[in-house]
């Protein structure tokens, strides 16, 4: 492997995501790692703050230092469990990655997540404490306010649709794949995970003796 990386992959990923995360493990595959473990895991805990409406017992200041706080061991793991299930399955279908390789195209492809943290930080400015309450997107917006969030949610649109477009290809790239079977390495962890919980439902309503509807 190499020691210096010769592209701008905070660049290049967005356009060219298989040259770039050929060009990544090559290199050094733990390039940045640390780093885009914060990137993916800060917006997130921000995300799990406002869905358990924390803001109605911390302050917004609180609550963005805990984020900043827990956001690398979030972003980790959330990180090692989507490359250890990618790993596992891919296998299944001819992957060729290595535990390493997969989890720095995950990471890397978690790396648009930036643009995640900018919306935050605007929403927080424009409206504050209350965004961390799990009732906030029930809010009826006027005028400005409404401008911001709808223009922050089409971004956010846009730049998860091209985030799991980048995904497929980095995935692609280091298993061996087209887009196409990357899409399946993706879908039957999903799968898995859909009927594991299907299976803890049912056996919860046995025990229960509730109905799953």
């Amino acid at each position: 492997m190499g020691t210096q990386l010769s592209i701008n992959p905070w660049k290049e990923m967005w356009i060219r995501p298989r040259e770039t995360i050929r060009a990544i493990i090559q290199t050094n595959p733990g390039y940045m790692y640390p780093l885009l473990c914060f990137i993916y895991g800060f917006p997130m805990a921000l995300q799990l703050a406002q869905n358990l409406s924390l803001g109605t017992r911390f302050s917004a200041a609180a609550i963005v230092i805990g984020a900043l706080i827990v956001a690398i061991i979030l972003g980790a793991v959330m990180i090692n469990i989507a490359t250890a299930l990618f790993n596992w399955t891919g296998k299944w279908i001819g992957g060729v990655g290595t535990y390493q390789q997969i989890r720095a195209a995950v990471a890397w492809s978690n790396m648009p997540s930036v643009v995640n943290i900018a919306i935050w930080m605007i929403n927080l400015a424009v409206f504050g404490g209350r965004i961390f309450s799990g009732d906030f997107i029930e809010t009826q917006f006027v005028g400005s306010q409404l401008s911001v969030i709808f223009l922050t949610a089409v971004v956010q649109l846009v730049v998860a649709v091209w985030a799991f477009i980048i995904t497929l290809k980095a995935l692609g790239e280091v298993q061996g794949f087209s887009a196409w079977k990357a899409l399946l390495n993706i879908l039957i962890p999903l799968f898995i995970i859909f009927i594991g919980v299907s299976i803890l439902a049912w056996l919860f309503s046995l025990m229960t003796g509730t109905s799953v509807s």
